[in-house]
């Protein structure tokens, strides 16, 4: 038992690794607005408008992040596994003044974002885009992590999919939905 959950951490890791390498070309524009909002921790200062996101990283996702820069988040306890995590009001440990001191190699949680999957009671994946997001992705990023998410979806533990959904995030819009068979109920 224990074999088969090495091998898929494994599993789960390598695809981590693939989604961080083809995904490292997209900009979406944040240091053309001169936004990054989204940069936990932002200035400090009466004008921010910073938004007031988690952080939740997929299982074994901390190792990867610790791989690529000697640090990780810090993590807590998901029905049995272990996840890095930042609360919307914890600053990120990576925060450079404002702007994301790991850019580049940062998690997928926050690479995706303004895409953002939840499931439904029934198990569904439902992607939406935060409306808070000043930023316009260009198609090819949306439909690229449309992609990663479902593909995540079919392989994460449904519990990571569950606490994910259940962190509160700012006001989202659904754009795609992919429906749970039979098979996986």
């Amino acid at each position: 038992m224990e074999e088969l959950q090495t091998e898929r951490e494994d599993r789960l890791e390598a695809i981590i690794e693939d989604i961080y390498r083809s995904t490292g070309h997209f900009d979406i524009g944040c240091s053309e607005l001169g936004c990054f909002l989204c940069a936990k921790g932002g200035k400090k200062s009466a004008e921010c408008q910073r938004l007031q996101e988690a952080v939740v990283l997929l299982p074994t996702e901390n190792r990867v992040i610790k791989k690529l820069n000697s640090a990780c988040f810090p993590e807590i306890s998901v029905n049995g596994f272990s996840i890095g995590f930042l609360a919307p009001e914890q600053d990120c440990p990576f925060n450079m003044d404002g702007f994301c001191g790991i850019h580049g190699k940062h998690p997928i949680d926050c690479r995706s974002f303004p895409i953002v999957p939840s499931v439904n009671e029934r198990g569904d994946l439902i992607i939406s885009i935060s409306l808070k997001c000043p930023t316009v992705p260009p198609w090819d990023f949306v439909k690229t992590w449309v992609e990663n998410w479902k593909k995540l979806w079919e392989l994460l533990p449904r519990e990571w999919f569950r606490f994910y959904s259940e962190v509160p995030t700012n006001p989202l819009k659904p754009i795609a939905i992919f429906r749970l068979k039979e098979k996986h109920l």
